[in-house]
């Protein structure tokens, strides 16, 4: 039996060390795509930070020493800020979202196009807040994260990728995080999105485990200790 392979796109980030730790749990093998290394993953590819643009050449050089194939790609890159279009630095602050976040999610579409295997599953990670309605306190996030969903919608088509295979898009909530936690120290946190619950599902997902229909965005609740999807 061969082993499995996924790429996770933001594996050392805190959903993405969750990501990582689940595959590997189930022994599948994990190549970490990141500004920084991940120890846990198998192999890791480091992009340059100070990179405008990233170097293909040597990504798909380095993805094919791992694999030429994955059965699950996953991206979990991103971050957040708070920001609003009357601010001075509303364009800079979209341009850091733009970067972190949907480049992110296009770099893992295009990596999809030539690694994602038969049968495969391709997970972006969008925003619930976002996908309802508009995000008046953080217009760079918000619109970042509406580009990454029209994104999974076009990839969807599976004009490019592998007819068999699935994309689906996670619509978190507040996920727990140090950085959240360090942010808003005060909020209610009982309904705070486990990084490692989220990972299990989206790895039970690429299992085949009640993997949900090709184009699916799922908005994800925590409660009593329990992760659902919506699908919305």
């Amino acid at each position: 039996v061969k082993m499995k392979r996924a790429l996770i796109v933001g594996g050392n980030g805190a959903l993405g060390k969750a990501m990582v730790n689940s595959f590997k749990q189930k022994q599948w093998g994990v190549l970490s795509i990141d500004l920084t290394s991940n120890k846990q993953a198998d192999a890791n590819l480091i992009l340059k930070a100070e990179d405008k643009l990233p170097d293909l050449q040597q990504i798909y050089s380095q993805t094919e020493s791992f694999s030429k194939t994955f059965d699950s790609i996953v991206c979990v890159a991103g971050g957040f800020t708070v920001s609003n279009i009357k601010d001075e630095d509303c364009i800079e602050k979209y341009l850091e979202m733009d970067r972190v976040n949907f480049q992110s999610a296009l770099l893992t579409g295009h990596l999809s196009t030539k690694y994602l295997d038969q049968m495969g599953l391709l997970v972006f990670t969008g925003a619930a807040a976002a996908f309802e309605g508009p995000v008046n306190f953080a217009y760079g996030y918000g619109m970042s994260k509406c580009a990454t969903h029209h994104l999974a919608m076009h990839i969807a088509e599976r004009q490019e990728i592998p007819k068999t295979s699935t994309v689906v898009t996670i619509l978190p909530q507040t996920i727990d995080t140090p950085g959240n936690r360090e942010a808003m120290a005060d909020a209610d946190k009982s309904e705070w999105q486990p990084t490692e619950k989220i990972a299990a599902l989206v790895r039970s997902w690429a299992e085949g485990d009640n993997r949900p229909m090709n184009g699916s965005f799922a908005k994800l609740h925590y409660k009593n200790e329990c992760m659902t999807s919506e699908f919305v």
